[in-house]
């Protein structure tokens, strides 16, 4: 007569749960500025943005009172410039598509059946240089430091030269990191679209959000990299003293209209 064969028990749920939470759960405490996955870094791009759109609005609303009557004297000509370079820097690049990519990071992992991004770190990592890059720029209000050459930077008005101070310094460097906070979470999006599909899902079976995030952030890998290198350039320029942008030591202050709008006109149709 052979022995009846014993089961061990079921594990119970909770510690079943608690050994799952801690491998994919958040971290607590400080420890949470660490955390790479998908929410919580879109999340994070999308109250950021929120918060420099505030800040943006405000800016436009303080233009509109100036606007409001002719000869209105409500503020001077230089702060109006400052007003107009912040709101439009901000409209630009801390709010519309940093907005878009925090969004498409939400969604995206839950649209292809994935559990995640195919890159959390590098999420992250665009994320904290979005992050610095904007306090950056915006600091520049607090300091009185405000950039006044309009949101393109226009060469020779954001040169040395006529835009002396640390103004345009401010949004060169911000900017940069900004660039290279949208070119991070674009590579994460275009390659978690093409590789991170559900079994069975075909590119002729994607939704069509990602679809469109998938052509935007193509175009944000094209695009940005010239910005990038022209904000580089100029930073070199004015800072060390290096000449790219200056007719009168050899350089052209075209090739920044060049560099700047081979990421301008993309950027039109990813906004």
């Amino acid at each position: 007569m052979t022995e009846p064969t014993t089961h061990a028990p079921a594990r119970d749920a909770a510690e079943l749960h608690a050994e799952f939470e801690a491998v994919w759960g958040n971290p607590k405490g400080w420890r949470a500025l660490s955390v790479v996955n998908h929410t919580s870094v879109a999340n994070r791009f999308m109250v950021t943005g929120a918060v420099f759109f505030v800040i943006a609005g405000l800016l436009g609303m303080l233009l509109r009172a100036q606007l409001a009557q002719p000869g209105q004297a409500f503020m001077g000509a230089e702060a109006y410039n400052q007003v107009f370079t912040m709101h439009g820097t901000m409209m630009m690049f801390l709010f519309a598509v940093p907005i878009q990519q925090g969004l498409a990071a939400y969604l995206l992992p839950k649209m292809l059946g994935a559990r995640d991004l195919v890159f959390p770190r590098l999420g992250a990592f665009g994320y904290w240089c979005y992050l610095f890059g904007g306090l950056i720029f915006t600091s520049s209000l607090l300091v009185g430091l405000a950039p006044d050459a309009g949101w393109f930077m226009y060469t020779p008005l954001s040169s040395n030269t006529y835009s002396p101070g640390m103004g345009a310094d401010f949004w060169l460097l911000g900017i940069t990191f900004i660039e290279i906070a949208t070119m991070a979470a674009a590579i994460d999006i275009t390659v978690s679209i093409l590789r991170a599909r559900a079994a069975g899902m075909g590119l002729h079976q994607l939704p069509i959000f990602a679809w469109s995030m998938l052509v935007t952030s193509l175009m944000v890998i094209v695009g940005f990299p010239p910005l990038i290198l022209g904000s580089l350039l100029l930073e070199l320029e004015r800072a060390a003293g290096w000449s790219f942008f200056d007719p009168t030591r050899g350089g052209d202050p075209v090739l920044w209209q060049h560099l700047f709008w081979l990421f301008g006109h993309p950027e039109v149709y990813i906004i």
